[in-house]
């Protein structure tokens, strides 16, 4: 990676980084450019030859959290046939340190939340669960796999945020908890046909 890339990323990192401590205390759309500029430490010419407005770097930052709750959700091992009670320990570990890496943007998101990123967590559980279970599984797709995922995913998302509000919850302990979840599911398969 050549020098110019890394100061790029620096300075993207520099500019989330400002715009979450931000909105740690104010809502996205009462905050400026130059706050965030000014929380960065960088100047607004800067700012505007990586975002154009404030919503952009806001999407971004969205989209890196959406992209780490994806990745956190893919299967562990290849094969069904594989699916074992330690198999399913290790996909609740993979689940939460993936959230992990995108727990203060989530966090933040859900400060100030109206239902509106409830429901996209929910959508993108759901979503990923469906088509994991479609190839893994090698399941139909159908009315009650469709029910029974949203039921899940619901549900998990329901977990993730609870998990991520209460602070008092350590990574091991919310690895542990959805762990003892999943399993009550035979093999980690959904009980539809």
């Amino acid at each position: 990676m050549n020098f110019t890339d890394l100061r790029v990323m620096k300075t993207q990192e520099r500019l989330q980084n400002a715009l979450l401590s931000l909105l740690e205390t104010k809502e996205l759309k009462t905050i400026t450019v130059k706050e965030i500029c000014d929380q960065a430490g960088i100047s607004r010419n800067a700012f505007y030859q990586h975002y154009s407005y404030k919503e952009d770097l806001f999407d971004q930052m969205v989209a890196t959290a959406t992209e780490g709750i994806r990745d956190s959700l893919m299967p562990v091992i290849s094969d069904a046939s594989y699916v074992t009670e330690e198999t399913i320990v290790s996909y609740a570990r993979h689940i939460i340190e993936g959230i992990s890496e995108v727990r203060d943007l989530i966090y933040v998101m859900l400060k100030g939340d109206d239902g509106k990123f409830l429901r996209q967590l929910t959508d993108l559980i759901f979503g990923q669960n469906l088509t994991n279970a479609l190839s893994f599984f090698e399941l139909e797709d159908s009315e009650e796999l469709r029910l029974y995922y949203e039921f899940q995913s619901a549900g998990m998302a329901a977990f993730i945020i609870r998990w991520i509000l209460d602070k008092g919850i350590t990574e091991e302990k919310a690895a542990d908890m959805l762990a003892q979840i999943l399993l009550q599911s035979p093999a980690g398969k959904p009980a539809v046909s």
